[in-house]
């Protein structure tokens, strides 16, 4: 981080009343950093302009992405100005909702890149919900979540990171997933999202689904399904992507390990998915059709 030892500071008083993730002030200092290298100046001394144009070249995917970090860059150029004395910029300050619409470029790719799914989980409080974002982003959901809400301790072979389901299914985990996995595993409170700092007691230590204290349902598919769905629509209302559904998630990490394939092998959209790895591609996402090579070709040729 550019000045590291002052933006250090700020991120440890910050997280002292706020509740955010340490992660994501992190990943913005990472963001702010290239533009201080290239113009030798902290943010806390960007004009105006510079500022708009760092925010411009963040390519964020809505325009509530880049008010919260014009939050947090305000809040940095108070906390230097009060304890440190510095004359910091006010560019912060004075920036609108209507100044950031032009920094929102229009998207022509409706897909989140692997970056994009770092940064909305380094936002997130809790592993089990970045745990829940990494599977749906691996391809792991089944019909009506039930492969992603079954997933527990048991499962997991900690030698070879991989994934044992009981129908025979073998998943190899990537090592991010699975440190995750293991993290979720033990969680035992839940912090919930919102502008009030509450904790929740958990029921089911070793799985990945766990219930509220006190919170009961009947089991159903539907309950399961509903459970996913609720904590994602908590992610895009906190990051503030209103794209960020289960469907593109999935398709998203898709897209990401098919254009991986494609550029490894050299082979365009069709002869990849034809190939034995395409395949097993479309498998791992749900895509188990004779007419798969078709169906998935309409779907990515425009964006391959």
């Amino acid at each position: 981080m550019y000045q590291s030892e002052m933006k250090e500071g700020f991120i440890k008083d910050y997280l002292r009343s706020r509740v955010v993730a340490r992660t994501s002030l992190y990943s913005l200092f990472r963001k702010t950093e290239p533009f201080e290298d290239k113009i030798k100046k902290d943010c806390s001394q960007f004009n105006q302009d510079e500022a708009l144009l760092m925010y411009t070249e963040f390519k964020a995917k809505s325009i509530y992405v880049l008010l919260n970090y014009n939050s947090i860059l305000k809040a940095y150029c108070a906390w230097r100005r009060y304890y440190h004395k510095e004359k910091v910029t006010e560019s912060y300050e004075n920036i609108t909702i209507e100044l950031l619409k032009p920094c929102v470029p229009e998207e022509s790719n409706k897909f989140l890149s692997r970056e994009e799914i770092i940064e909305i989980e380094d936002q997130l409080y809790n592993w089990t919900d970045k745990a829940i974002l990494e599977c749906l982003w691996e391809g792991i959901s089944g019909p009506s979540m039930i492969d992603l809400v079954s997933i527990n301790k048991n499962m997991v072979d900690t030698e070879e990171k991989t994934l044992y389901f009981s129908d025979g299914r073998i998943v190899q985990l990537t090592n991010r997933l699975y440190e995750f996995l293991i993290k979720a595993f033990d969680e035992s409170e839940y912090m919930c999202y919102g502008a009030s700092l509450r904790v929740k007691k958990l029921i089911g230590i070793g799985n990945l689904y766990k219930e509220r204290d006190n919170a009961h349902a009947t089991d159903s598919n539907d309950k399961y399904f509903r459970w996913v769905y609720r904590k994602v629509q908590n992610f895009r209302d906190h990051v503030g992507i209103p794209g960020l559904t289960m469907k593109n998630i999935h398709i998203s990490g898709m897209y990401y390990y098919l254009r991986q394939g494609m550029q490894e092998t050299g082979l365009d959209l069709k002869s990849f998915l034809r190939s034995e790895d395409g395949e097993n591609l479309a498998k791992k996402y749900g895509f188990h059709s004779d007419s798969y090579v078709d169906n998935l070709t309409h779907r990515f040729k425009d964006f391959v």
